[in-house]
């Protein structure tokens, strides 16, 4: 009975756990989602990239590909995510703006729309950098 018991409040306590990290992480995102999407553009059934995703070292040596998985897909097309590279663009008062200009391995996002789609898209992602900083990025597509 003992055991039986030590098991059920065990069991209880890991699901305990998987449900707080899951609410924080929908806190998390809702605030970052607060802040509105990003707007893009795009040509309508023409692969674009919408956002690339990197982290350096100070010396601009990579720190490995950050993660980004589709948190919520586009309606009027498709999404991919791939390794590739970008131009470094760090804020003048982050140590690694020496890096700016620079080409850097990234984590980079391509939209294409469905072939005649004119409109409005939409999609969102969870950033999982190389660190284990989380963060949200949405972004509203404007198809032409």
């Amino acid at each position: 009975m003992r055991k039986l018991f030590t098991s059920l409040a065990l069991c209880l306590f890991i699901s305990a756990c998987v449900s707080k990290s899951d609410v924080t992480l929908k806190v998390e995102q809702a605030k970052m989602a607060e802040q509105g999407p990003t707007i893009r553009g795009a040509l309508s059934g023409q692969r674009q990239q919408i956002f690339s995703v990197y982290n350096n070292a100070n010396d601009c040596s990579t720190t490995g590909y950050p993660t980004m998985k589709v948190a919520k897909p586009p309606q009027h097309g498709q999404v991919s995510v791939e390794q590739g590279s970008a131009i470094a663009a760090y804020p003048k008062t982050d140590l690694r703006n020496i890096c700016n200009g620079k080409s850097v391995p990234a984590t980079v996002i391509y939209y294409t729309s469905e072939p005649g789609f004119i409109g409005t898209d939409s999609v969102a992602f969870d950033r999982i950098g190389t660190t284990g900083s989380y963060g949200y990025h949405e972004f509203q597509i404007m198809v032409r």
